[in-house]
Order: C-alpha cells, then sequence, then structure tokens
C-alpha cells in the first residue's frame, strides 16, 4: 500500500574501489581514503580527538553569517547520555564527514546534523551489543522512532533522511553484511514544510491560499510605503531595500546578500537580467557557476533603482575592503597621516571614528597593554584628574583594528565558470562591521549577515508605525518572501519547469515544497481553464457534447484532484482507485489533460514525441521476427500515445520536427 514517504533515494556513490567481502576491511579501507583526504578545514585537525575545530575553509564559512571558525564534535547527542563513541563508530562518522564534504560540500550545519543522527544509530546498536557490520534495518528503525520523540517534527524528518544517507553508505562501500535498502516508514515532509490540509471543493475558503511560509498583502504594501518614504540618509534604509530585492525577485538570503556589484543588463532581445550565485545554505560555500536572472517586467524599474542606490550607499565600505584587498590588512588609511609618535588622548581618538572608552581601566587598549599614564595631563576643566590619564600611540590604534581582520575577509567568495574570483570589493552588500558598542569598525568591511537581517526585522513595526500608513506585527523572514513569489507565480499558471528553473533549483520536487495552493484550489482553477476553452484531453472532447446546463455538474464529478505529471496533467483521483495506465499517461487515457500553448512543457512534450517515435519504430521492425503478435501489441500502445502527444504538439504551435535529429542534438549538449 503506497505511503506518505517520498520516493526520491539517497544519491551515493561507493568511496572505496574494491568492495571485499570481509566487512570489517572494507570500513578500514574506507577510513584510509579519508585520512588522505586534505579538504581544507580539516587538514589542521587531529583525527582522534572527539572535538574538531575547523578555523579555515569553506566549511568555516557559514551562509549569510560573520563566523571565523566552528567545531564538530563526536559524541552522543546530550538527550543520549552526551557519551564519547567508541573508536569503529566514532571514526565512521569522521570518515563520512569527510568524504561527503569532499563530495558534495555540505554546510556545518548540515554536517552536525549528519553526527547526531548516525550517533542515535550507533547508540541503538550498541544497546544491543552490536557492531557495524551487523547493523540492520531494526536499529535504524529504533533510531528514527527514538529521534521523533526527541525532536521537533521539522528536525527529525531531516534527521530521518540522513539515516536513509547513512544507509546508502553501508550498501554503497559493502559495511554491513544485510544489504539495508533503507527508509523510515513514519518519514514524511512535515506538514509545516509543505503540507496542504484537505477541504470539501465547495467550501467558501478553497479559493484562499493560506500558509504560515506567505507574507500578506499588506505587509507587500508597508514595505512598497516604507521604499518610497523612508529617507535615503535613515539607518535602516539599507535594509528597506534588500527586502525590496528579496520580494521582486524571491532569491534566497544568501544570494541576495551575495550579489556582485552590477546594474540592470540587457540581452538582445532586451530582456532585462541582473548575474547572481544560486547559492543553497545547506550545500556550504561550494563553487556555482554565475547565472542569469531574468527580471518580472513590473520590477524592472524598481530593481534598477534598487540596485544603483545600494551600489552608492555601499561604495565607502566597497572601498574599505579594496583596501583590505591590496594591504592584506586592515584598512589603516585613516590613520595614515598621524606622526607615529603623536599622543592619542580620548578626543583624538573620538575624530578618528574610535571610541574614547577604549582608553579606560576596561578598554582593549588600556587592558592590553598599548597606552602609557600621563601624570602631567590635565582635564578639559584644566584641573588635574584624580588618577592620571592615559594616551596610546598610531601603533595602538593599529594594533586595536588589526584584531578585527581575518584572512577569510580577503580569500575569494566565489570562482565563476570562467575562473574568475569574486571578492568582497567586488560585492553589492558590502557593510562596516559592527561593534558590541553599536557603533561601527569603519578600518573593517564584511558581508551583509542573515543576523543583521534578523536584528532589523525587530523594528519593521515601530518604522512602518512612523513612515507607513498602517503598522505590522507580522512575524516573516526573509524565506517567506521566496514562498510568496513562488505560490503566485504558480497560481499564475507558470509551470513546475520554468519555476524550478527561474528560482534556481537543481530538482523539480523541491519546487513542491513552495507551492502553497492547496489542490482543492488547483482543482477549481483547472475547472475554470477548460471552461474557457485553454486546456485539451479526452474531458475536453467530452464535455462539448455534454449539455450545457449540466457542464458544470460534469466537471465537479470529474475534476477533484490535480497532478503534475510531465508533458501534461492528470486528474486522476488515487484516494478512490490506483492508476489503471500505470502512468501511460499519454496512452490515450481518459484523466490525461494538458494547458494549450504551454511552452514550458515544449522540450519534455518533443522528448516524449521523439522517444515514441523511436520506439514505434523498433517495434514495427520486431513485428516481422518471431514474435509478432507482441511487437503488434507494442505498436497499438505507441500509436495511442503518437496521437495524443500530436494533438498537444498542434495545440503548442510547434512545428514538425526530425525526431531523430532532435534527440541527437539533446545528447551533445
Amino acid at each position: 500500500m503506497p505511503d506518505a514517504r517520498s520516493s526520491r533515494k539517497a544519491r551515493v556513490v561507493p568511496f572505496i574501489s574494491a568492495l571485499e567481502k570481509d566487512r570489517q576491511v572494507n570500513l578500514i579501507a574506507l577510513i584510509e581514503n579519508a585520512k588522505k583526504l586534505e579538504s581544507e578545514g580539516f587538514d589542521l585537525t587531529n583525527w582522534n580527538d572527539i572535538t574538531w575545530k575547523i578555523k579555515s575553509g569553506r566549511l568555516a564559512r557559514q551562509s549569510g553569517k560573520n563566523i571565523i571558525a566552528s567545531s564538530l564534535i563526536f559524541h552522543l547527542p546530550p538527550k543520549i547520555g552526551n557519551a564519547p563513541l567508541p573508536d569503529d563508530w566514532a571514526n565512521l562518522i569522521k570518515a563520512l564527514v569527510v568524504l561527503r564534504f569532499h563530495r558534495k560540500h555540505q554546510s556545518i550545519s548540515n554536517q552536525r546534523m549528519f553526527i547526531a543522527a548516525v550517533s542515535y544509530v550507533a547508540y541503538e546498536a550498541l544497546n544491543r551489543g552490536h557492531r557495524i557490520s551487523e547493523l540492520n534495518p531494526e536499529h535504524l528503525d529504533a533510531a528514527c522512532r527514538l529521534i521523533a520523540s526527541h525532536y521537533s517534527e521539522g528536525a527529525a524528518y531531516n534527521m530521518q533522511k540522513a539515516i536513509r544517507e547513512l544507509a546508502a553508505h553501508c550498501d554503497a562501500n559493502g559495511l554491513c553484511k544485510t544489504h539495508l535498502n533503507y527508509k523510515f516508514s513514519g518519514m514524511k515532509r512535515p506538514d509545516s514544510t509543505s503540507g496542504v490540509g484537505y477541504k470539501r471543493l465547495d467550501c467558501p475558503d478553497t479559493v484562499n491560499t493560506k500558509s504560515n511560509k506567505l507574507i500578506s498583502p499588506d505587509v507587500f504594501r508597508i514595505l512598497g510605503e516604507l521604499y518610497q518614504n523612508v529617507p535615503k540618509n535613515h539607518k535602516y534604509r539599507f535594509y528597506i531595500l534588500v527586502l525590496t530585492l528579496l520580494a521582486c525577485l524571491g532569491r534566497r538570503f544568501s544570494e541576495i546578500a551575495l550579489l556582485p556589484n552590477q546594474e540592470v543588463t540587457y540581452d538582445d532581445e532586451r530582456k532585462a537580467f541582473i548575474e547572481y550565485f544560486p547559492r543553497k545554505t545547506s550545500q556550504g560555500d561550494a563553487f556555482t557557476p554565475r547565472r542569469r536572472l531574468y527580471l518580472p517586467t513590473a520590477t524592472k524599474t524598481i530593481i534598477t533603482d534598487v540596485l544603483k542606490e545600494l551600489a552608492e550607499y555601499c561604495n565607502p565600505a566597497r572601498e574599505t575592503a579594496s583596501e583590505m584587498q591590496k594591504s592584506n590588512d586592515a584598512d589603516l588609511t585613516f590613520i595614515s597621516n598621524v606622526p607615529e609618535d603623536k599622543r592619542l588622548y580620548g578626543d583624538d581618538l573620538n575624530k578618528l571614528g574610535l571610541s574614547h572608552t577604549l582608553l579606560y581601566t576596561t578598554g582593549w587598549l588600556r587592558a592590553n597593554g598599548y597606552t602609557i599614564a600621563d601624570p602631567d595631563k590635565l582635564t578639559i576643566n584644566n584641573n588635574k584628574p584624580t588618577y592620571p590619564l592615559h594616551y596610546t600611540t598610531k601603533a595602538g590604534v593599529i594594533k586595536y583594528c588589526q584584531r578585527d581582520f581575518f584572512p577569510h575577509l580577503v580569500q575569494p567568495i566565489y570562482i565563476d565558470q570562467n575562473g574568475k574570483p569574486y571578492y568582497l570589493k567586488d560585492l553589492l552588500l558590502v557593510r562596516y562591521r559592527g561593534l558590541s558598542s553599536g557603533a561601527y569598525s569603519l578600518w573593517i568591511a564584511t558581508q551583509c549577515t542573515h543576523s543583521m537581517m534578523t536584528t532589523f526585522l525587530r523594528y519593521f513595526g515601530d518604522l512602518a508605525s512612523k513612515y507607513a500608513s498602517a503598522s505590522s506585527n507580522a512575524n516573516f523572514t526573509s524565506h517567506h518572501f521566496r514562498h510568496t513569489l513562488n505560490t503566485l507565480l504558480d497560481e499564475g499558471g507558470l509551470t513546475d519547469l520554468l519555476q524550478t528553473e527561474w528560482f534556481g533549483r537543481s530538482n523539480p520536487r523541491d519546487t513542491k515544497a513552495y507551492q502553497h495552493t492547496s489542490r482543492e484550489k488547483r482543482a477549481l482553477m483547472l475547472r475554470e481553464d477548460i471552461k474557457k476553452g485553454r486546456v485539451g484531453g479526452q474531458i475536453v472532447d467530452k464535455l462539448k457534447s455534454i449539455p450545457i446546463t449540466v457542464q458544470d455538474a460534469f466537471l465537479k464529478a470529474k475534476i477533484n484532484a490535480v497532478h503534475d505529471v510531465g508533458a501534461g496533467i492528470c486528474v486522476h483521483n488515487f484516494v478512490q482507485t490506483p492508476c489503471e495506465r500505470h502512468l501511460q499517461c499519454s496512452a490515450d487515457c481518459n484523466d490525461y489533460v494538458w494547458v494549450k500553448d504551454d511552452k514550458g512543457r515544449v522540450d519534455d512534450l518533443k522528448r516524449q514525441y521523439s522517444m515514441t517515435i523511436i520506439a514505434r519504430e523498433t517495434a514495427e521492425k520486431k513485428s516481422s521476427e518471431n514474435n509478432p503478435k507482441r511487437s503488434i501489441d507494442w505498436l497499438t500502445h505507441n500509436d495511442k500515445k503518437l496521437n495524443t502527444l500530436s494533438q498537444q504538439l498542434a495545440d503548442n504551435n510547434i512545428a514538425e520536427f526530425d525526431p531523430h535529429q532532435y534527440l541527437e542534438e539533446l545528447s551533445n549538449e
């Protein structure tokens, strides 16, 4: 019986070249292969340590955060004892962490989640006195159930996926006597991630799209008013501009924060676009090719103005980043004219943009021995102070500025497909590093981080009550704009394939998680499209022969579900009966329909048509051989598919083409 689990399998490849019958030999080979790798960040770690300190490389840099070091701890999670792992389990987990980072560059948070999940499996196996080679689905099930009782639905879902990945690694590398081929029976994408409830189609609330991940129209209206009314010299103007980009482009925050400095560009067809680097937090700081992002027509003017304003706003910090790049140090140009022996008192530090409190007893300069007491110095009232005033020199200021400089600030953030490196100075959004006092270090530039945006969102309501027509208590995150824009485009008729491409995703299945239109509303929308003549298929042909007075009743009875099946749409209700066509949708199926002039499905449609033509030609050749009956049945089946696909090609105004040449062109891409 089908369940709610995803059919997607964990895609892993063996890390060892030759598998042996002895599972322990395979485990040792896996560990030795991992030890040979010298991935950046792991090269300074001691393999036998329980805690690995990662101080360099992509793993140390977290998306949208100013983190200069990270750590990985190899012991049981606190909820199951927090004890160190036995050597064999610790070595296995360490090996998989190193190897999976080498292959896919997972982020530090993803690696920590993987370690915790596998530790639960180790806990269950150890309680039963079993070794790694004796691992079986019973251990994995017990670990998944325990995780479900210890963590939230969303966290448990991700950890259960990690256990499935562990099982795939064990199978691929011959680590267990049992072939696991494992997926937890209770694992499904949680409702908080992409689930939708069930409603009656005649319920008035069905036409409303609701989700806690969607931003209300009121927030968009308030954001528009803030964009128009907040002064350009306001300290929060920068964040209003960033929110505007998020609302118009639907990118991940890290993709907006790391946009290259640029203006809107036009291609040969006068279509406006900008360039960006697709980036996903779970994949860490991986090298990715630069891509074009074509702008929606209605947003072109806004994006053009926002990019120009941000480029101007961030120019001082960008110049600081450029100086840092040249000197491989903090930007010290602001004190270049200060004599080496000049005494710098509190007022002098204030004029340089530093805090006079640095000279106080608890100040950094004084605490680190970079101040000198001056018993002859008088106060501003020409009185002798109770305690001598202190001063510092240019050398002390330089040391203070250099304490905030780290090598990763001048390392490439991206390297594009042409080998061009992109540094901090090449980004659109560049900020001065904030200090604990609330001031900014004008000698250190850094990226715009997610924590900066999160802090600003706390004041969004106060800003709205001052500069907009209404205040807002809405609780939203930067990522909710991506969910909202994806849902709007989905309801507007953009196909799943085009949504996947425009939002920069690699897997069309991931797009489903961002579509919050209920299945009930999809069915209602399809009914309306059929009545307006925008859809083709056998249902439409039958509808033409039905009296107008009962057409609505026919559509209500026939269309209760909507499924995307690549080249078209299936309206079969799987709750009632299974698929009688076994997913051969185009083979004269009554429940198969398609939207006319749907450009997003043209490539898949042409591919299916070409492959069906070749399959028919093959069956025709074999019809004269020993078993003609089977070939004739296959001919009939392909003729049904060609009849349907030909109608779709005609509805999409696709001219005749050579199927063989088309498939050859695809293979050469």
